[in-house]
């Protein structure tokens, strides 16, 4: 079952999605929404990650997102004890493709207890140069309704 909860405590019962918004107002970088619909069984994280880039000449479709997520001893002075180490990969359209995709996303993101906010730095590829966005903000993003069209 999937669902999405307001964590409030570190333990969890099941499947949970999480939606973050990472380099919000953040001038002249672009800015990334993924999300992660994470099991805490097995500590595996998958879903969707896309590059939104208004003033940055390099952005990147919707890619496919899996990794893992760990959490550090809690001491005084750990604030942000999740660690999430997560691999992109692009969707590929043309159906009977043989091609292998290859990673074109590198995301490690740190988050409080609450799994609201954080700092995060990424890696992304575009037309073959990796390009890196290190230590901005990443907060929570309140899950968006899809509007239908009729």
């Amino acid at each position: 079952m999937l669902k999405t909860v307001h964590i409030e405590a570190p333990a969890h019962n099941g499947l949970f999605s999480v939606q973050m918004d990472i380099g919000v107002n953040q001038p002249g970088a672009p800015v990334l929404h993924i999300s992660l619909c994470v099991c805490p069984d097995t500590r595996q994280l998958t879903g969707t990650g896309q590059i939104l880039a208004n003033a940055h000449p390099h952005s990147l479709g919707i890619s496919y997102l899996k990794g893992y997520y760990f959490a550090t001893p809690v001491t005084a002075d750990v604030e942000f004890p999740n660690v999430l180490i997560i691999m992109g990969v692009p969707y590929l359209a043309p159906r009977f493709s043989s091609a292998v995709p290859q990673p074109n996303m590198e995301i490690f993101l740190e988050l409080d207890n609450a799994w609201k906010s954080g700092f995060c730095t990424y890696k992304y590829e575009s037309d073959g140069a990796w390009y890196t966005v290190a230590s901005v903000p990443a907060g929570f993003m309140e899950p968006r309704m899809l509007a239908s069209v009729v």
